[in-house]
């Protein structure tokens, strides 16, 4: 008896991390100044699990991931090949799908161990949409300053799909 409640635990669990993914990351990157520099990056960043496409462009600096489906990626994970590859990541605009939820005054979005706070400027408009619960969503993440990989982002929602 104790199994089967395990495995259902553990079913339940799963399904419901099953929805929680990144869709999409449009990633800021700095310090990318050659066209060897975009086609290196672009190749490290191939190579990561969970990705349907990657294109870095040198003009616009930046990097367009789509994931796969039921991927795992986190943008932590993102963000660090991006340093691992020599450059900085700042600013990225997500898609993603998560649990929201609403703790006292603050909404939070929780995706594969991160935790996206949603931020103080966001558009009333967009708050006046947010229900608890599954949500597609995309927003901007900004990365602090000091080049720190982060695990809890502050998200400005844009839009809710």
């Amino acid at each position: 008896m104790k199994k089967i409640g395990l495995i259902l635990v553990i079913s339940i669990f799963s399904l419901s991390n099953a929805t929680a993914q990144l869709i999409k990351v449009d990633q800021e990157v700095f310090g990318m100044d050659c066209a060897p520099c975009a086609y290196g990056l672009e190749r490290g960043l191939k190579k990561m699990d969970g990705l349907e496409s990657v294109k870095v462009s040198l003009n616009e600096g930046k990097a367009y991931l789509k994931l796969a489906a039921d991927n795992t990626l986190t943008l932590q994970k993102i963000q660090k090949e991006v340093k691992n590859n020599g450059f900085s990541a700042r600013s990225a605009v997500v898609t993603l799908n998560g649990e929201l939820v609403k703790e006292g005054n603050e909404w939070s979005l929780y995706l594969n161990g991160e935790t996206f706070k949603v931020s103080q400027d966001t558009t009333d408009d967009v708050l006046a949409k947010l229900n608890p619960g599954k949500v597609k969503l995309m927003g901007l993440v900004k990365d602090k300053e000091d080049d720190q990989l982060n695990s809890i982002w502050n998200i400005r929602i844009t839009e809710i799909l």
